[in-house]
């Protein structure tokens, strides 16, 4: 009967619109994720560090900006990494210009600027990064040197 077809069909919308509400919250939370981690790197608070990232967290520096950074993996690595890079400089601060969030992906872009420790050398460059979230913890962090790259690595162009 029409009426039982339009009662199944609203149904089917209803719990599509569930689903989707699920994954918009996750996604959401995905990103406070992110901006607590940017922050917890803002404060060199590692102990919030090993709290918002999985211990075999992956971060890769695909962009080649970062010198040496390469691939880190561990939580131990990764600090390690942060650690000699905040050395180098004697202020350094982030601030999220923006997010775009996907699923378990969120694309920051970040500013990045400071003033190298010996050198004076002042930074100013923004970071396209793709961050994987899964049970509120960063378990991969791709960073890129344009936007473009960050967005399609995230499978969002």
């Amino acid at each position: 009967p029409p009426g039982s077809a339009c009662s199944a069909r609203e149904r089917a919308d209803r719990e599509a619109d569930r689903a989707s509400d699920t994954a918009r919250a996750m996604s959401q939370q995905n990103a406070k994720v992110v901006l607590a981690a940017v922050e917890a790197q803002r404060r060199r608070d590692w102990e919030a560090f090993r709290g918002l990232y999985d211990p075999n967290i992956e971060w890769e520096d695909v962009s080649g900006l970062w010198g040496d950074w390469g691939t880190r993996r561990g939580f131990d690595e990764v600090r390690d990494a942060w650690a000699t890079w905040f050395e180098a400089f004697e202020r350094v601060d982030f601030e999220i210009e923006g997010l775009v969030e996907a699923a378990d992906t969120v694309v920051a872009f970040i500013r990045v600027s400071g003033r190298g420790r010996g050198s004076g050398l002042v930074i100013d460059q923004r970071l396209p990064s793709v961050w994987t979230v899964r049970g509120e913890r960063v378990v991969r962090v791709r960073a890129y040197r344009d936007d473009a790259d960050a967005l399609e690595a995230a499978g969002l162009r």
